[in-house]
């Protein structure tokens, strides 16, 4: 099987010649990347990983306090067997956790656990993600994307989430943990799942495993992105299978990269980032 290409965060944000052509080669493929040599900080990520376990360790009960419907899952938690892939009928063997911007004021406020004392190192996370994703995107203005605005300045003080992922052990062999889908974002960075399962489809319709080592980011490309950029660079759809692993359970920290709700998407039809998104989250059932 192959594999999805690599290159480093520094060679990306310098905008090194090479590696552009490299990337605009391989995304137009599958758009997904490895990033080594990155700058979010590893002992941070090492205790988010730690925390994400005893958050979803808590009873149900406990968790389930933070659940706040009406709000399209922005903020707290999300229960197993909610959100559900456009166009599926079976909702993603999941629970998750969402925390956001703590600059934009008009956004919804985060949610804090009381029951764990350090939970506001997601905050710290978070910021780190902002920072560097909005560098990556900055290195994307060098793939000659006719926009209409400065792509680099739209997610600053974003609708941008951290995402904590929990997909339970299950005692029977299904396929999907999480179905086929593509994200409604700009761009998501990854840190690994602890167990292998994420694939990527090509545009053969080959299933590309989206694995990486320890110290790297996995990105790929959003719908969003695909908007902005006039399909010059292409969202992929993708999904999370059990390989062998199913009666473990699999964590992962995927962080959504978002415009500001009132950037303008598209120049023709108009329509902004909150708009676009909100019809999203009610068609995949997070409401």
């Amino acid at each position: 099987m192959q594999k999805i290409p690599k290159v480093s965060f520094h060679d990306l944000v310098s905008a090194d010649e090479a590696v552009i052509d490299y990337l605009t080669s391989s995304l137009n493929n599958v758009g997904f990347f490895v990033i080594n040599e990155h700058p979010i900080n590893k002992a941070l990520i090492k205790d988010t990983f730690a925390l994400t376990e005893e958050l979803f360790n808590l009873p149900f009960d406990v968790k389930n306090k933070y659940h706040v419907p009406g709000t399209n899952g922005a903020r707290g938690y999300t229960p197993y067997g909610i959100e559900t892939a456009l166009n599926e009928k079976v909702a993603d063997q999941k629970e998750f956790w969402h925390q956001g911007s703590t600059s934009n004021k008009d956004l919804m406020p985060n949610l804090y656990i009381d029951e764990l004392s350090n939970f506001k190192l997601l905050d710290d996370l978070y910021l780190e993600f902002e920072k560097m994703g909005n560098q990556i995107l900055h290195a994307f203005t060098n793939f000659n994307i006719d926009y209409n605005a400065d792509i680099s300045d739209c997610a600053t003080n974003g609708n941008s989430v951290l995402r904590l992922i929990h997909y339970p052990a299950i005692e029977e062999v299904n396929p999907h943990r999480a179905r086929a889908h593509n994200d409604v974002n700009l761009i998501t960075l990854l840190i690994g799942g602890n167990e292998a399962g994420l694939e990527a489809q090509d545009k053969a319709g080959n299933w590309i495993e989206c694995n990486c080592d320890d110290g790297e980011i996995i990105c790929n490309i959003g719908d969003m992105l695909e908007i902005i950029s006039n399909e010059r660079l292409t969202s992929t759809t993708h999904r999370v299978v059990t390989k062998n692993n199913s009666n473990r359970a699999r964590y992962s920290i995927p962080f959504f990269l978002h415009p500001r709700p009132e950037i303008i998407l598209n120049k023709n039809t108009k329509i902004t980032a909150n708009e676009f998104l909100t019809k999203r989250l009610q068609d995949i059932k997070l409401n």
